[in-house]
């Protein structure tokens, strides 16, 4: 592994440089653990780390934080921290065994040995570490066979109870088989099932199953991971009068495809937001509820204030769009759509298949999205144009005007400002 370690990005090699040293310093032994350790093995991009520590993880994340001049965040209960480094999350833990109080409750955790650690976590993929110190710095650490399994292609829990303690990891399940095309082990899937006859997703509290579906409505192409979630728990954890339709999966699969034709034919501005996808697909699980049960759902589940302004958008504005389906001027266009998010009208291009309403809706990313007008109130005072209550109407008529008639200076602007006065004035007489 010591050859995959120095193939690591030049800010995560000197990351662990220092970690390793300070480590050292006070007397504790470090590793990288769980999916960076897979991740190295299967050659795959490393964005954040995470360290467990047989010492005291919070002590070595400040010191590392003091060191980078990074943001350090102390989580007590469970002995762990956070550095942000350069947008990089490095996570730090102490190692740790798990006592559940009861299935499906949070842990009780207390100190131990890296052994007992990594039997704690979901699967046997998931459960190796890579030394860190002087004496097995690049070092390879795999108790429960997890580089087997990661050969076979397979997920496997480490004991028995693992569904039981922790229901989430039935989630996780299918996020890692369908994220790496693997299966589940025989004794794994026999387990499961066992936890999903006793509706073990019901002994976890909602927050957390939200996170994890989350979590896979982020993943690359998530349309499959819906469909096969939705094959074992039909998604009885979000409502148990859930229905979905092999419509739902068809559009799902438009989804992926819109998110990808954005990201290749249209630029995007310096200042422009990265497109949260995943809201594309929460919409459409969400489509078939009112207003005020989207609503519901959003408070039930903590989830962000802004995230469901954009669900409740796309439920609210999906009959208007259907007026894109017609020759119409470009500012008509701009106008229905511009109030909206750049999520809500990815998804209006996956739910509406017609012709006329994909053109116009890409007429606006390709054409209308950027256009702003040069002439500002100030220019308006300078031509003295009263009353000063005319004034946003008077820039949002040559706003459209502009959209219509393609201007491209200052100069054209104030010529149509001052015809589009006159014929106000001419109305208010």
């Amino acid at each position: 592994m010591l050859n995959k370690l120095k193939r690591l990005p030049v800010p995560f090699k000197e990351v662990l440089k220092i970690a390793s040293k300070e480590a050292a310093s006070l007397g504790f032994k470090i590793y990288l653990v769980g999916g960076v350790a897979r991740d190295l093995i299967l050659g795959k991009t490393i964005f954040d780390l995470d360290i467990v520590v047989e010492g005291d993880a919070a002590l070595l994340a400040l010191k590392l934080s003091k060191h980078f001049g990074a943001s350090f965040r102390k989580h007590h209960a469970f002995g762990t921290a956070v550095v942000t480094l350069n947008k990089h999350k490095i996570d730090f833990a102490t190692s740790r065994n798990e006592h559940y109080p009861h299935w499906g409750a949070l842990p009780k955790v207390n100190p131990t040995g890296l052994r007992e650690d990594l039997f704690r976590r979901d699967f046997t993929i998931n459960a190796m570490a890579i030394g860190l110190n002087k004496n097995d710095y690049g070092k390879l650490i795999d108790f429960y066979g997890g580089v087997s399994d990661l050969k076979k292609g397979v997920i496997k829990v480490l004991h028995e109870k693992s569904f039981l303690e922790d229901p989430t990891r039935l989630l996780r399940a299918v996020r890692f088989a369908q994220r790496f095309s693997f299966k589940l082990d025989k004794d794994t899937a026999l387990l499961m099932k066992e936890a999903l006859s006793l509706e073990a997703l019901t002994f976890v509290h909602h927050h957390r199953l939200i996170d994890e579906l989350v979590l896979i409505l982020k993943e690359a192409k998530p349309a499959a991971y819906i469909k096969k979630l939705y094959k074992l728990t039909e998604l009885s954890f979000i409502d148990k009068k859930m229905k979905l339709e092999d419509t739902d999966f068809t559009f799902f699969k438009r989804v992926e495809r819109t998110l990808a034709f954005y990201k290749k034919s249209f630029k995007k501005d310096k200042k422009d937001k990265k497109v949260e996808g995943w809201l594309l697909y929460l919409s459409g699980i969400m489509i078939r509820y009112s207003l005020e049960e989207i609503v519901d759902f959003f408070r039930k589940f903590s989830l962000k204030k802004g995230d469901m302004i954009r669900v409740f958008a796309v439920k609210e504005n999906i009959g208007r769009i259907k007026q894109l389906n017609k020759d119409i001027k470009p500012h008509i266009i701009y106008r229905l759509l511009n109030p909206l998010s750049l999520e809500s009208i990815l998804f209006f291009y996956a739910y509406y298949t017609q012709r006329k309403i994909r053109a116009n809706i890409e007429c606006y990313l390709k054409e209308l999205i950027y256009v702003h007008l040069k002439v500002k109130g100030q220019d308006l005072k300078k031509m003295e144009i009263k009353p000063y209550e005319i004034y946003s109407q008077l820039l949002q008529q040559l706003l459209y005007a502009k959209i219509d008639k393609g201007f491209t200076t200052k100069a054209q602007e104030l010529e149509e400002v001052k015809r589009i006065f006159k014929r106000l004035s001419s109305k208010n007489r």
